[in-house]
């Protein structure tokens, strides 16, 4: 697959093996980072077509500013991953909807092969 995917998560084993189950599904990651600002530089710079974004970064800027940022200047796709699936989080991912015209997809860590592949295809061709 020629889709190029970035991965921002602050927990290095937590990316890692994000990173390695998305190349054995065939995908190809560009980079790994753990900020939202990092994020925006990245996306800039290696024209990734899609974000898979943690929502609760440290920092100065959390995932979901990150995600409306990239939105707005890049209209690239985002899907949010996160470790807490309760209600409030749900929400919080949800506020971008407006900015974002559409809410990608919530993918829970540690997320399951199939769950994930189904939610990126998805997300890259409509399908």
């Amino acid at each position: 697959m020629d889709d190029k995917i970035l991965v921002v998560e602050d927990e290095i084993i937590t990316a890692e093996h994000i990173k390695l189950a998305l190349k054995n599904q065939g995908y190809q990651v560009v980079s790994l980072v753990i900020s939202g600002e990092e994020a925006i530089n990245k996306v800039e710079d290696t024209g990734v077509d899609l974000v898979l974004m943690d929502i609760n970064l440290k920092g100065e800027m959390d995932g979901v500013e990150a995600a409306e940022e990239i939105w707005d200047s890049h209209s690239i796709p985002l899907i949010f991953l996160t470790a807490y699936s309760d209600e409030k989080t749900l929400q919080r991912a949800k506020i971008t909807e407006p900015s974002v015209k559409k809410f990608f997809g919530l993918l829970n860590k540690p997320f399951k092969k199939e769950d994930s592949h189904s939610l990126i295809e998805k997300t890259f061709h409509g399908k």
